[in-house]
């Protein structure tokens, strides 16, 4: 108990803002970081979960906003919004995503559209994000994080939208890291895991969830790599 409460006192006064904090890994993660101490800033599109969010945790260090990422101005106020009440952000979890088309079926049968909308989420509004909050906080020692797939590095058949997009944005980060890690911030990527999530169930509807991570073990397992 020491332990923990000595943790709680280390990190009462960091930030993190979670995107997509309504379902799957986001709301686990929302959880974790909240009961580790941590204020918490999230957004996603769903009204009602939103709602949910604010309500169960109206006595907690929380913000949570209805903001579609896809969106510029949804953004720049949601930003607005947030660093009003907590400054900065010492960390950022690029956690929502679009899965694209189900059933999953193979790449040359879908129309260019059907990348475009994944590409819409997964890479250009998450990079708008984290573009917007350099811009606002530049040398910050902020550390932002992608949730990554194995789809991103394994060719499964059907994944083809779902896995370039999370592929494009682990080689940026990478880059990002070689150009801005030397004034303080990091960019890293991180797997959860095959998780027992409504995206996974949409994906892949015959998988047993006794075989798959609750989400909650893969969100305390990233606030351990963030807090390390």
């Amino acid at each position: 108990m020491e332990n923990y409460v000595e943790r709680k006192e280390t990190v009462k006064n960091k930030t993190v803002l979670i995107t997509g904090g309504t379902s799957g890994l986001g709301r686990a993660c929302v959880d974790v970081f909240l009961d580790a101490g941590w204020s918490v800033a999230t957004f996603g599109r769903r009204f009602d979960l939103i709602s949910e969010i604010k309500l169960m945790n109206k006595n907690k260090n929380l913000l949570a906003e209805v903001c579609d990422l896809r969106i510029s101005n949804h953004l720049d106020n949601v930003l607005e919004t947030f660093l009003k009440k907590f400054k900065r952000f010492d960390a950022v979890i690029l956690n929502a995503g679009e899965l694209g088309k189900t059933p999953l079926v193979n790449s040359t049968d879908l129309e260019l559209n059907d990348f475009r909308s994944v590409f819409e989420t997964n890479f250009f509004g998450n990079i708008s994000l984290v573009l917007k909050i350099l811009k606002r906080q530049p040398v910050s020692n902020t550390m932002f994080v992608h949730i990554t797939s194995d789809a991103a590095s394994t060719p499964y058949p059907g994944w083809g939208p779902y896995g370039s997009s999370k592929a494009a944005i682990d080689f940026l980060f990478r880059i990002m890291q070689v150009e801005g890690g030397k004034i303080g911030n990091r960019f890293v990527s991180f797997d959860p895991g095959d998780m027992n999530t409504e995206m996974h169930r949409l994906a892949l509807p015959d998988d047993d969830p006794e075989n798959l991570k609750n989400p909650l073990d893969s969100a305390r397992e990233l606030l351990s790599v963030v807090e390390r």
